[in-house]
């Protein structure tokens, strides 16, 4: 009988550290948390074991009254942190088909937060950010790290296939919004087709290279680039996967873009970069030894492109992403600012990693 006792207490001891190292799934705190993935704005953290965080990202402005009543109900069971994944935001995005102007963007509760930035600047207690200069649009003030969404690309689920041939020297990724969109859309500017345009020619008819326009399909092409290019129309993940490995580097005109996920899946397979130098977010992949080459428009991509020709045989781009970026890299990070600024405030008490995507179902 004492011998069954002792297993017993035993057993509890065991449960009860378990729980307060929250090791266990269905942790009850956890439980009592409501998910609010249902808005796409709110963005859930998760422990390496699965576990979500009392944490909650807000990536993007509020779109409607229920949104920020959504907030407002949950406000004291999170902690809401903003991630710049949105163009300027907690700036107003400044894409002309958005239209933020400021009677559109006056936050529900005006009386509270008199203007747009006021809100943000409030409800949020710290940024994740993706800027050169984060004194410009983030407040720094409060705690914040150069962390992004598109630093957590899982490297195994874009792995190199010597089997697919090489066809095509660059690919451009520019999508149109909807089947119906004409070339200069939303997706245009961020991705910044016009200042593609202008430095097609260069590409390919100076350096004879040829491309792959991805979402380009019924664009205007500059006539002596034809030869040159090949165009898309949208194209699924499976896909684009494929559409990587037949390219040799990513041509990134992009300038309104919160580092656009398109760059770190193709360098994960090896793909370097020719990238525009005033994008928003993604600069930080870019070291000139290691994963590519910065340009700023049409006057200077020439010089850029003859040095990244020159350099590419001497770069291994997948095993830079693989050694300072994935789940676990970023994700230390994350642990690491989290732990740093809201230890006190969070429902774990520690865990290997933190990352912005299910580490068992969504990787």
């Amino acid at each position: 009988m004492i011998k069954y006792i002792i297993t017993a207490i035993l057993l509890c001891i065991i449960l009860y550290l378990l729980k307060a190292n929250n090791i266990m799934f269905g942790d009850s705190f956890e439980n009592t948390l409501p998910k609010l993935d249902d808005v796409p704005h709110f963005v859930h953290l998760y422990d390496n074991m699965g576990t979500m965080l009392n944490v909650v990202l807000i990536s993007k402005p509020f779109s409607s009254d229920g949104e920020f009543k959504k907030y407002l109900i949950n406000m004291n069971k999170y902690i809401f942190i903003g991630i710049s994944s949105y163009m300027e935001f907690p700036h107003v995005p400044t894409n002309p088909i958005d239209n933020y102007e400021d009677e559109k963007i006056q936050p529900p509760d005006a009386k509270t937060y008199p203007h747009y930035l006021d809100m943000y600047y409030t409800i949020c207690q710290g940024w994740l950010h993706c800027f050169r200069n984060p004194a410009k649009y983030i407040p720094i003030d409060k705690p914040h790290a150069l962390i992004s969404e598109s630093d957590f690309i899982n490297y195994k689920n874009y792995i190199p296939d010597n089997n697919i041939k090489k066809e095509y020297d660059f690919i451009y990724s520019c999508p149109k919004v909807n089947i119906d969109s004409t070339c200069f859309d939303w997706v245009s500017y961020n991705k910044n087709w016009e200042l593609a345009l202008k430095c097609l020619p260069i590409l390919c008819e100076k350096y004879k290279l040829k491309g792959l326009l991805i979402g380009r399909e019924g664009c205007e092409i500059p006539e002596g680039c034809k030869p040159y290019i090949t165009t898309t129309g949208w194209v699924d993940n499976d896909m684009m996967r494929k559409h990587y490995q037949q390219a040799r580097f990513q041509f990134v005109p992009n300038q309104r873009d919160a580092s656009p996920r398109v760059i770190t899946e193709g360098m994960c397979v090896g793909l370097p970069c020719l990238m525009n130098y005033n994008i928003l977010g993604g600069w930080k992949y870019i070291d000139e030894n290691k994963s590519g080459v910065f340009f700023t428009d049409e006057n200077d991509i020439d010089a850029s492109i003859a040095k990244l020709l020159e350099k590419m045989p001497k770069y291994n781009v997948r095993q830079y992403i693989i050694d300072n970026y994935g789940p676990i890299n970023s994700g230390r990070q994350l642990k690491e600012f989290l732990f740093a600024n809201f230890k006190d405030e969070l429902n774990i008490k520690d865990c290997d990693y933190i990352t912005i995507r299910h580490p068992i179902t969504d990787f």
